[in-house]
């Protein structure tokens, strides 16, 4: 159906894509699996006209159609949906089925003009088609089709844009996280249909971090990982390559982990209840409950979209629980206001860095003890930080966006610790750093946490977090379903189960 040859596309000097070939067979389900940053999403917008290559041909079926664009490649039978829903919120169910067939009906403006029965007829046709096809993706077109699409619930909605690609009659159709904010029971419904499409003429390539549902779903599956394809081959096949559970899981160190049952806390600094985040119908987590001890770095890990940063986002205050309680240092903070939480002792490093790039690294620093009035205690521990960092102190005076991505790392971790935390958040410290510099964050993190400062550590390499943790909670899908030491859950074959499919 689709050859991929060659694929590149560079953004900078960052390689999204490099080199990617990729075949889809006619009548098949493919996956398209890898972690954070693997490029797997520009490398869908290259395929479906989005983003133009920069090397590499695409044929389907044998015709060139490289670099055509977005209608164009609609017109040749290629349809897709999105990481976030689309839909024209404000019209009808049944409109948005219908305007799926936009490039092969005739224009509806003649029959709004003229009462002809032709046209008239083809408008019935068209309506018809449409409740079929909301038929076919499990929703009742009596019930919801006059509906506006933004009243309908999110698992719905995700079902009403693939019923509108469905309406272009694709020969391939692009699905881009289909279940990404699903509860289990519609996770169940939407893998169910997704299984059928084939049986309709239907060839499928989807983008999905729901491990369970690639794994059970799929002819065959492809994995990138920083722009390239690492593999290519059966579930079977996939699950059991080395070189993919090191992509999910992450590389080992040469440090052993800590022992099993060792904490360094001797009380709670930090209590979560029963905790819901939802984003509109989307929820991200739910009844998520743990506890970090005074002193300990305690690791949250999960495969993507598990809820990890939705939950460090909500501890900090910039996103307020849908309902549950958060306890820091023996005092309620639940929807508290992020400066109030701030100044109580509780930071958060983001992920990405968030560093000011226009401004010197020294000033970036100094930003971080906004909070504080203590100006001769700051210098003085700006100064001690550029010693303890000396890739900073070498370049105090350089705007902070020329540092590399490993060095503004440090820095967005030294900006931290301006703050003076009583609880320090991390959110993914080693994404999309050179092994060299991994180990480097992962030695500044355990000094970190030897000099007494607790961390809650939210990271994508699955063994180097559970090697430094003393104690791990692993999360599904916004659920806690495993909780242990680092060691024990470093040896614990359901933590794999989670990130590459049961």
């Amino acid at each position: 159906m689709l050859e991929a040859e060659g694929i590149s596309r560079y953004f900078g000097g960052v390689k999204a894509v490099d080199g990617v070939d990729l075949k889809i067979e006619a009548g098949s389900i493919t996956g398209l699996i890898g972690p954070n940053g693997a490029g797997k999403t520009t490398f869908v917008n290259i395929l479906t006209g989005y983003v133009r290559p920069q090397a590499g041909r695409i044929r389907l079926e044998g015709n060139d159609i490289t670099g055509r664009s977005p209608h164009e490649m609609a017109s040749l039978g290629v349809a897709r949906t999105f990481q976030t829903i689309r839909l024209f919120r404000d019209m009808t169910v049944l409109e948005n089925v219908q305007a799926g067939m936009h490039l092969r009906r005739p224009d509806d403006l003649l029959a709004h003009l003229l009462p002809l029965p032709a046209l008239r007829g083809e408008a019935r046709r068209a309506a018809a088609e449409a409740r079929e096809l909301l038929r076919r993706v499990g929703l009742n077109p009596e019930v919801v089709g006059a509906a506006r699409a933004s009243q309908l619930s999110y698992g719905d909605q995700r079902r009403v844009e693939i019923a509108r690609a469905l309406a272009l009659q694709p020969k391939l159709l692009v699905l881009d996280e289909p279940v990404a904010g699903m509860n289990p029971s519609e996770k169940g419904r939407m893998r169910d249909l997704i299984a059928r499409l084939p049986d309709h003429g239907v060839t499928v390539l989807m983008i999905e971090h729901d491990m369970r549902l690639v794994m059970g779903v799929c002819d065959h599956i492809a994995v990138l990982n920083f722009g390239r394809r690492i593999a290519s081959g059966t579930p079977a096949e996939i699950g059991a390559n080395p070189e993919v559970i090191t992509a999910y899981l992450g590389a080992d160190s040469e440090r052993t982990a800590r022992p099993a049952g060792t904490s360094l806390g001797t009380s709670s600094l930090l209590k979560v209840t029963d905790l819901d985040v939802s984003y509109g119908g989307v929820q991200a987590v739910a009844q998520a409950s743990f506890e970090v001890g005074e002193g300990e770095l305690v690791a949250l890990i999960g495969p993507n979209g598990a809820g990890k940063t939705t939950i460090l986002n909500t501890l900090s205050g910039l996103l307020r629980p849908d309902r549950g309680s958060i306890e820091f240092a023996g005092h309620a903070i639940t929807g508290a206001p992020s400066h109030r939480i701030v100044r109580s002792g509780l930071i958060h490093v983001p992920e990405g860095r968030e560093v000011l790039a226009r401004q010197t690294v020294r000033e970036n620093l100094e930003l971080g003890a906004f909070t504080r009035r203590d100006r001769h205690a700051i210098r003085a521990q700006v100064d001690e930080l550029l010693t303890r960092f000396p890739i900073l102190r070498e370049r105090a005076s350089l705007p902070a966006g020329q540092l590399s991505g490993g060095e503004q790392q440090i820095l967005a971790i030294a900006r931290g610790l301006m703050a003076r935390p009583r609880l320090l958040l991390l959110d993914e410290p080693s994404l999309g750093l050179a092994p060299l510099m991994v180990d480097q964050v992962f030695r500044i993190i355990d000094e970190i946490r030897t000099d007494g400062t607790t961390v809650l550590l939210v990271e994508q390499n699955a063994r180097r977090a559970l090697q430094a943790a003393d104690r791990a909670y692993v999360l599904e899908s916004g659920r806690v379903v495993l909780s242990g030491s680092g060691a024990e859950l470093l040896e614990d074959p359901r933590v794999r189960a989670t990130y590459l499919g049961a």
